[in-house]
């Protein structure tokens, strides 16, 4: 197989998945008070909405989308006059997420009949309501401590809840008392409702104390910053709040995939999702590799965890910094078969890489050069140096976000 042909097999099975579609079902059949208010929030927020007013029609009269820079607003040409879009930075908050965070909040405290709410991945940073005491500056500040830190995208939300007056169940809170509906795309592996976009219109199982605690063990230096408490599951608050549905998840794509591998005649196992270390999870591939048959493939949701340098870092992403671990291993690797790697960012952003990821194979490092390679993975500045080898995927406008995507494929 090649890497273009990888690619487009990829983009098929992300396309087999069609949130429009998967939303537009789950409320055909649902029973909503009307009026229904509608905010939708995050990087797949246009199809989500898209899929919504299909299904309602009419009965939504007022509606909002927050979303990033990149998405494609194509499916919300021809909306009603009612919708409004707002764009907001990722994956850090700007100015924009902060009057998207007030506008939402507004527009929940608008009472009367139902507010639907739809959130995928993106949405916490898309969304920036600082806690009492914060500034927009100090609370970015944390987050970007928190991404930097290796902590899992579950820790980094749990501390985003407890900074924030709109996650962690506060945009429900502002509806009370109107009954609350949540569809969610999640780009969490393995995550709850809560886990996605740090749950705005959701109860939050966790505490102060628990965001404490991984501040002080991820970002020290952010250890006293003020916290506020969510809203808790049995609070008589969340009594309106209906159990939100998840309408896609990772793992459910990554079984597409595997259904479109196998079209071609592969032997093809869905490995179970990670979040494991990027240095971890790329030395698992290489030894699938090095022991497996001729015609066999591997597929898995993964969110593995990065470590930032403190200098910052350079153009890297997820997705592009794996894709290169993989082929500084294969470099190595003593293959009896040739193997193929490919780490797609679903979102078709990958961080600051300026790609959506990447397909390497065991001759890269020899076409960059060992040092080069290794000089890129200490910098986090691994999107150049892919984009020069021919490697990275462009960056790409997408109706989805379900974390990343690895397919292994040895011929």
């Amino acid at each position: 197989m090649t890497p273009r042909a990888l690619d487009r097999l990829v983009q098929a099975a992300l396309g087999d998945l069609d949130l429009r579609a998967r939303v537009r079902g789950a409320l055909l059949r649902a029973r909503l008070r009307e009026p229904v208010r509608m905010v939708a929030v995050g990087k797949a927020a246009p199809a989500m909405a898209r899929g919504a007013l299909d299904a309602l029609g009419g009965a939504v009269t007022r509606a909002l989308v927050v979303t990033s820079d990149d998405a494609d607003l194509g499916l919300l040409a021809g909306g009603p006059s009612s919708l409004e879009v707002l764009r907001a930075a990722h994956p850090l908050p700007d100015a924009r997420s902060v009057a998207a965070g007030r506008a939402c909040l507004a527009l929940a405290g608008a009472h009367g009949g139902t507010l639907l709410v739809l959130v995928s991945g993106g949405a916490s940073s898309l969304l920036c309501a600082p806690a009492a005491g914060l500034t927009r500056a100090r609370k970015a500040a944390v987050a970007r401590a928190m991404l930097r830190s290796g902590a899992d995208v579950r820790a980094i939300n749990v501390v985003r809840r407890h900074l924030s007056a709109i996650k962690g169940g506060g945009l429900a809170r502002a509806a009370h008392p109107d009954r609350v509906i949540t569809l969610v795309a999640s780009d969490v592996i393995g995550g709850a409702p809560f886990d996605v976009g740090s749950g705005p219109s959701v109860p939050d199982p966790t505490t102060a104390a628990e965001a404490r605690r991984l501040l002080r063990r991820y970002a020290p230096a952010f250890a006293r910053v003020p916290l506020v408490t969510t809203l808790a599951p049995g609070d008589p608050l969340a009594r309106g709040i209906s159990p939100a549905r998840v309408v896609a998840a990772p793992e459910e794509l990554a079984r597409l995939v595997a259904s479109r591998l196998r079209t071609v005649g592969l032997r093809v196992r869905v490995l179970p999702p990670t979040t494991a270390e990027a240095e971890v999870v790329a030395e698992e591939l290489v030894a699938l590799a090095r022991r497996a048959s001729p015609g066999s493939a591997w597929v898995r949701a993964a969110e593995p965890a990065v470590h930032v340098p403190r200098t910052g870092g350079g153009r890297g992403g997820r997705s592009s910094h794996v894709a290169a671990l993989v082929a500084r291993r294969l470099a190595g690797a003593a293959l009896a078969r040739p193997a193929l790697f490919a780490a797609v960012a679903t979102d078709g952003v990958d961080g600051a890489s300026g790609t959506s990821g990447a397909i390497v194979d065991g001759r890269l490092a020899s076409r960059v050069g060992l040092g080069a390679l290794d000089e890129a993975l200490g910098r986090f500045d691994t999107g150049p140096l892919l984009a020069r080898a021919g490697a990275a995927l462009p960056p790409r406008k997408t109706t989805t976000n379900l974390a990343d995507l690895h397919v292994l494929v040895v011929g």
